[in-house]
């Protein structure tokens, strides 16, 4: 079995290579296509190549997740059938890049003058908003003591059940600012590396504003978003040894980014969770720590799951992916209103327990609609493809909404679509409201004949 997989592997990456290839030509490194194809490659086939190269893996007892999804073994005929399908589905999906995007072009890059005052003061804009929310949250709590000793999915959930509508109303806005400030700030960063020029100094507030919002949320899913989008950046503008640097960083933040999952729960006590985390049993430290951090634990849900829906579950039919339309509408007017994929998930393979599963973007789609999905992801993306070919053409005008859809895209390959929507439905509104698109950037035909600096 290793060894076919093995070479669906090789075809995936291949693949993959061709599709980013035939992207050369946005506009911009932030383009939604650069982020759906960043999203999958580091959601999806990524965690994918370490499973196949372990031959598997065991999420350790330390955590107590459940036997039904906490193990797969790839050596077993068992998982075949869920191989096959994620290999078909990524592959026509990569190649759907290479048909359409040579069919479609949308022409050379476009010189981009970027206003960074500008967007300095969007900067500075969304993390004032997020300093007030922070406020907030910890005067409704009763204090600093009482917020940081609750777990922060517990935080939420009280809140809910407290305020109800106009808490998850409040919630989306908070999301959608942190949004906007990681999409400005991967804009800000993507422009310093095409001019070779580095402000470190601002660059610096920029990280300690994400740190800051992983410490008060306890998510680390904006700074990874932010990551990714530097990579892409790099990797577009050919910044060949901020790459390397970075891949000499990456251990460090992985290991990182593996421990704050694990710490997270109790920020106050933080001090004492670290030995835990430390003498914990956790088998091989190097394959946990990797699986964390591309949150491949998604994926083996997923080999699951390829295998549950149609004979243990029912198939879902399209009802998480209805939320785009029902999710203004307050639940106690619509008393039946369906949970999010991540809440139905969990409820199938956590009963009881107070938390969300994920399963890719991918698993969402076989989870309601069964082995068409194989076809359904690779006409999601050329529908992506489409939106950017359309952004493109206007891109002066809408340089941060692209980027925020770009980020969104990244989410919801690991995310569920309704989430990543309705993040996006209160995203535009505050770009469109505060007008933050506005004398951003213009057209500059001299900026392409510009060499670029090297870091």
């Amino acid at each position: 079995m290793k060894i076919l997989y093995i070479l669906f592997l090789v075809i995936l990456f291949w693949s993959y290579w061709k599709a980013l290839s035939c992207l050369r030509s946005e506009p911009d490194p932030l383009s939604p296509i650069l982020g759906w194809m960043a999203g999958l490659g580091y959601f999806v086939l990524a965690p994918l190549t370490l499973l196949v190269l372990n031959g598997g893996y065991t999420i350790p007892a330390f955590l107590g997740a459940n036997d039904s999804y906490s193990s797969v073994d790839l050596s077993s005929g068992k998982y075949l059938i869920p191989m096959i399908v994620i290999f078909l589905a990524l592959l026509l999906t990569f190649q759907s890049i290479v048909v359409f995007a040579s069919r479609a072009k949308s022409g050379s890059p476009v010189g981009l003058a970027l206003n960074e005052q500008k967007l300095k003061r969007v900067l500075l804009s969304t993390f004032a908003l997020a300093l007030c929310d922070y406020a907030i949250e910890i005067w409704v709590f009763g204090g600093f003591a009482s917020f940081f000793v609750s777990h922060w999915q517990a935080r939420q959930t009280e809140m809910v059940e407290r305020a109800g509508d106009l808490w998850v109303l409040y919630m989306r806005f908070g999301a959608a600012n942190q949004i906007v400030f990681t999409a400005a700030a991967a804009l800000y960063v993507a422009s310093q590396l095409r001019r070779g020029k580095l402000e470190w100094r601002f660059s610096v507030f920029v990280v300690f504003a994400l740190l800051i919002q992983m410490i008060m949320s306890g998510n680390r899913i904006f700074i990874a978003l932010f990551g990714l989008c530097f990579l892409v950046s790099c990797w577009f503008y050919r910044r060949r040894k901020v790459i390397a640097l970075l891949l000499l960083a990456s251990p460090l933040l992985f290991l990182l980014f593996s421990a704050w999952a694990y710490v997270r729960g109790n920020v106050s006590a933080i001090s004492n969770n670290i030995p835990t985390y430390v003498d914990a049993d956790l088998g091989n430290r190097v394959t946990t720590t990797l699986v964390d951090s591309t949150e491949a634990t998604s994926v083996m849900l997923f080999l699951h799951l390829v295998n549950d829906f149609g004979s243990k579950f029912d198939y879902m039919d399209g009802i998480t992916y209805s939320k785009v339309f029902t999710f203004l509408v307050p639940r106690k007017w619509y008393p039946g209103k369906s949970e999010n994929f991540p809440v139905l998930l969990a409820d199938l393979y956590e009963p009881g327990e107070l938390t969300s599963l994920g399963a890719t973007q991918l698993g969402e789609l076989y989870a309601n609609f069964g082995p068409v999905s194989i076809l359904l992801l690779p006409f999601m993306t050329v529908l992506i493809l489409l939106l950017s070919l359309k952004l493109g053409s206007v891109i002066e005008k809408h340089m941060l909404l692209s980027a925020t859809i770009s980020i969104l895209l990244i989410w919801a390959a690991l995310a569920s679509f309704e989430d990543s929507f309705i993040t996006f439905f209160f995203a535009a509104l505050l770009i469109w409201g505060l007008r933050m698109d506005r004398g951003l950037c213009a057209s500059n035909p001299l900026a392409q004949a510009l060499p670029l600096a090297t870091l």
